[in-house]
């Protein structure tokens, strides 16, 4: 018969396998790194179209927070909405005051406080944000705690030492689907209960609130501030 002898038939079908084997390898490795394994991500409550998601990782007081839904509006307004710091006590979970802080070398600063359930201290952060829209129609927002000279702290309030987030809002056949994100070290010492009632709250009212409000319209415009400096929103009952 004719043909190469086995020997280097062989070697020609190792020679032809090792370049598909490589590019496997390859392939799998850039799925591995673009989606990596979030093995202690846990869905902790779905609930009104709404999920949470937290991901607890060592040394952090709270977990990383991630509520989705999908929001019947679409993503300009709901921008406008995130973007309307008078509201905010209206719709995110717990704000008990929300302000346009002066701005800082050209950067968009709002000071947030938090409310607490007794005994705990009320928590409040000085937050920069910043938006990028792009071409396919979505839009992001990421805002991350920094510090500011007009918002010093109040008594018996802890600055948080870290806050970072963000909004994806996606236009979908829907709406707009909504990705909200937030990690944070709310500083000092917090008991495990109001650890875990956190997570499971924080993204879920503060989704639902905010959903209730940008189905309905627009934001109000602020009226004007409050001898203390906050600003709020006409004829809209504050957030639970």
């Amino acid at each position: 018969s004719f043909g190469p002898p086995p020997a280097y038939d062989c070697r020609m079908r190792a020679i032809g396998f090792r370049p598909w084997l490589l590019v496997s390898g390859l392939l799998f490795l850039a799925i591995t790194l673009a989606n990596p394994v979030r093995a202690d991500r846990e869905v902790v409550r779905v609930e009104e179209g709404i999920t949470v998601e937290e991901e607890m990782l060592p040394g952090r007081v709270l977990p990383i927070l991630t509520g989705t839904t999908t929001m019947a509006a679409t993503p300009e307004r709901i921008a406008a909405w995130i973007g309307a710091v008078h509201t905010y006590i209206d719709w995110q979970h717990r704000c008990e005051e929300a302000r346009v802080l002066p701005p800082t070398d050209g950067r968009r600063l709002a000071y947030n406080r938090i409310g607490s359930p007794w005994p705990v201290s009320d928590r409040d952060v000085v937050l920069e944000s910043e938006r990028t829209d792009f071409e396919d129609g979505r839009i992001h927002i990421e805002f991350r705690s920094t510090e500011a000279p007009d918002a010093p702290v109040p008594g018996g309030v802890v600055r948080m030492p870290r806050l970072v987030g963000s909004y994806d809002l996606t236009p979908t056949p829907e709406g707009t689907r909504v990705v909200y994100t937030v990690d944070s070290d709310p500083g000092g010492s917090l008991p495990g209960w109001l650890v875990r009632q956190a997570s499971k709250d924080l993204p879920f009212h503060t989704l639902r609130n905010l959903r209730e409000r940008v189905e309905a319209g627009p934001p109000p415009p602020a009226e004007a501030p409050s001898a203390s400096g906050s600003v709020h929103s006409p004829g809209i009952g504050k957030g639970k």
